[in-house]
C-alpha cells in the first residue's frame, strides 16, 4: 500500500456501516520543502479531529465537538506528546537518508496508526510506516513481530523485534487504549458522525454523448460510484475526485463519454455507508417519443396549409375563367344539338 502525504485522508475511508475508526497520520518531511518539518492529524472515521505541526507549536481541534468535549489538560497532554515526538521523526529522516544512500532532496518519513471498532463489536489496530511514499516497516500485532518489504528496513527490523517490552506496549495501545479512546469520540461526536445518504442523479447530455453520475450531500465522504455498460463497470470514467459541500457534506460527479446511438443498457451503482444497500440507478437512452410526435403534428399541419393553399389557388384560378367569358352569348343550336363552335362549320 502506497502512502503519499497530500493523500493521507483519503486513507480513512472504508469501514462498514455501523463501524468506527480512530486514525492518526505523522508526517516529517527535509527541511527546504516549503511545508512545516513535522505534521500530526487525527481523525474519527474521516472527519479530522485534532492537528499539529511544527511551525503552530500546539495540538489546535479541527471540530467544534473536539474543543468542546476535551478540557485544557488533553490539549496540554496532546502537545507535549507531539512537542516530544517532532525531534524523533526528525532523526529518523537522517538515519533513513544515510539507509538508503540519499545525500539530499526532499524526502518524507510517515506513521499511520489506529484501530476500528466493527459493525459486530469486534476491533483491529494496525501501525505502519513509509519512506518516500512506500511501504518501510509495519507491526503484525497477532504474530508480535515487525514485517518489512525492503532488504534495508532488515536492521530496523530486528532491533525492534528484540524489544519485547515495546511491542506489548504498542500491542496493548492498539487493543485497548485506541479503541477506548475511540468510544470517547464517537460519544463526543454523536450527531455530528452519523452517516448521511448520498441523493444521486444519472442523467445524458443534450448531445448524448456524456452521461454523468452525481451523489452529493453523503458524509462521510468515503463512497464508490461506478458507471457500468450491460453490466460491466467502465474504466474510463472521468472525475474531479470528491468535493465537499457548505453543510459538511461531500459531492462526487463521475461522468463517462458514450456514443449516441449505442443502445448498451448504461447504470450507475453507488455504494456508501449512509445506504443500507447499493444503489441503482438505470438510464433510459431510447429516443423520446414526444419530439417525434411534434415532428408529426409539424408535418400534418404543413401538409394541411398546402392544400388549403392549393384550393384557395384553384379556387382564384376557376373564378378567373367565369369573369373571361362575361358577355358571351352562345350561338343557338339546331334540334340536333349542333355547336356554332364545331370546325366542320368554321371550314
Amino acid at each position: 500500500m502506497m502512502l503519499r502525504l497530500l493523500l493521507l485522508a483519503l486513507l480513512c475511508g472504508g469501514v462498514s456501516a455501523g463501524s468506527h475508526s480512530l486514525r492518526y497520520f505523522h508526517t516529517a518531511v527535509t527541511p527546504g520543502s516549503g511545508v512545516p518539518e513535522f505534521i500530526t492529524v487525527g481523525y474519527v472515521d474521516e472527519e479530522p479531529i485534532v492537528y499539529y505541526d511544527s511551525e503552530l507549536g500546539k495540538k489546535v481541534p479541527r471540530q467544534q465537538w473536539m474543543a468542546e468535549s476535551q478540557g485544557a489538560d488533553y490539549w496540554k497532554r496532546e502537545t507535549q506528546i507531539s512537542q516530544g515526538n517532532e525531534p524523533v521523526y526528525k532523526t529518523n529522516i537522517q538515519t533513513l537518508m544515510s539507509r538508503t544512500n540519499q545525500t539530499g532532496g526532499i524526502h518524507t518519513f510517515q506513521r499511520m496508526y489506529g484501530c476500528e471498532i466493527r459493525e459486530d463489536g469486534t476491533t483491529t489496530g494496525f501501525i505502519q510506516y513509509a519512506w518516500d511514499g512506500s511501504d518501510f516497516i509495519s507491526f503484525d500485532k497477532e504474530n508480535m513481530v515487525w514485517v518489512t518489504p525492503v532488504p534495508w528496513g532488515q536492521i530496523t527490523k530486528n532491533k525492534w523485534d528484540r524489544d519485547t517490552a515495546e511491542k506489548q506496549q504498542r500491542k496493548g495501545y492498539l487493543e485497548q487504549i485506541c479503541t477506548e479512546w475511540l468510544t470517547k469520540y464517537v460519544k463526543a461526536g454523536n450527531g455530528h458522525l452519523k452517516p448521511n445518504p448520498p441523493k444521486v442523479s444519472f442523467t445524458a447530455s443534450k448531445d448524448g454523448r456524456h452521461l454523468s453520475c452525481v451523489a452529493t450531500g453523503f458524509y462521510p465522504q468515503s463512497i464508490d460510484v461506478t458507471i457500468l455498460r450491460d453490466g460491466r463497470i467502465l474504466g474510463e470514467t472521468h472525475s474531479h475526485g470528491i468535493l465537499p459541500n457548505h453543510d459538511n457534506s461531500y459531492q462526487l460527479t463521475r461522468t463517462v463519454r458514450v456514443e449516441p446511438t449505442d443502445t448498451a443498457e448504461f447504470s450507475c451503482r453507488v455504494e456508501h455507508r449512509g445506504l443500507p444497500e447499493p444503489l441503482v440507478l438505470f438510464l433510459d437512452l431510447k429516443p423520446n417519443s414526444i419530439p417525434i410526435l411534434i415532428i408529426a403534428i409539424v408535418v400534418v399541419l404543413v401538409i394541411l396549409v398546402v392544400v388549403i393553399a392549393v384550393g384557395i389557388a384553384y379556387k382564384k384560378k376557376a373564378g378567373c375563367f367565369s369573369a373571361g367569358n362575361k358577355g358571351y352569348n352562345p350561338t343557338k343550336t339546331s334540334d340536333k344539338g349542333e355547336s356554332s363552335s364545331n370546325s366542320s362549320a368554321m371550314a
